[in-house]
């Protein structure tokens, strides 16, 4: 474990180490990075992934699938630019079809501007991202009947609800910058608001290795760690 960035000095101080912190650089000449992670939320959690640089090595959740409800979350997420003038309008509707809603929550509506109202199976709001997300949870009366008739001005489409899971629904659109819409499935209630794991990290053969986690709450809220720099020559 290196106190100075070799990078920069052949003759950076170090010592011999088993373990490493956020932000430490480490040598590791070969084998995987055993990573030891203990998290605690302010809400409950809604997934935790792990980088290697920007590539997502995995996503992990503190619920099983078998935990998982008729709670939809519906969010929109991007930017139109780097820089000024990046903001992406995402007004539109989402109507159920053929199944109901029971209630729905927002999600990152900060701006009291903006707004998501109900009236019947059909939600309507004014929204805007800037490189964040926004949304909602929406509680279907039925968690396989029927489908989410979605219409926004960038990005249009009709999802089946029994085929949300727990994994990620993306519909992307087009451009430099990515702007998608995404759903999945959540528990009726989420107690998780700590969360301990373990996992082995596979290394690319050379080069840094910057290993990071990013922690996603169910209000919206992320944080992320510093890296643990792994390199190898």
């Amino acid at each position: 474990m290196y106190h100075d960035d070799p990078a920069l000095s052949d003759g950076a101080d170090h010592v011999v180490a088993s373990t490493a912190l956020m932000g430490d650089i480490v040598r590791l000449p070969s084998g995987e990075m055993d990573l030891e992670l203990s998290l605690v939320a302010s809400t409950p959690i809604e997934r935790v992934d792990i980088f290697n640089g920007l590539d997502l090595v995995e996503t992990i959740t503190p619920f099983e699938r078998s935990d998982l409800g008729s709670r939809i979350r519906i969010l929109r997420e991007g930017a139109a630019y780097r820089g000024r003038f990046r903001e992406v309008i995402w007004d539109g509707r989402a109507e159920f079809i053929g199944n109901g809603i029971t209630e729905i929550v927002p999600v990152n509506f900060l701006n009291p501007e903006k707004t998501l109202e109900r009236t019947g199976n059909i939600a309507e709001w004014r929204s805007t991202t800037t490189g964040n997300s926004s949304g909602f949870d929406v509680m279907s009366s039925d968690r396989e009947s029927g489908k989410i008739r979605f219409e926004t001005p960038l990005v249009s489409f009709d999802q089946s609800i029994a085929g949300i899971g727990g994994e990620d629904i993306a519909y992307d659109v087009p451009g430099e910058m990515p702007r998608f819409v995404k759903m999945f499935r959540l528990p009726n209630d989420n107690p998780h608001k700590s969360f301990r794991f373990s996992r082995r990290i596979p290394l690319r053969p050379a080069g840094d290795n910057p290993v990071y986690i990013r922690l996603t709450q169910e209000d919206g809220a992320r944080a992320w760690t510093s890296p643990i720099y792994v390199f190898r020559e």
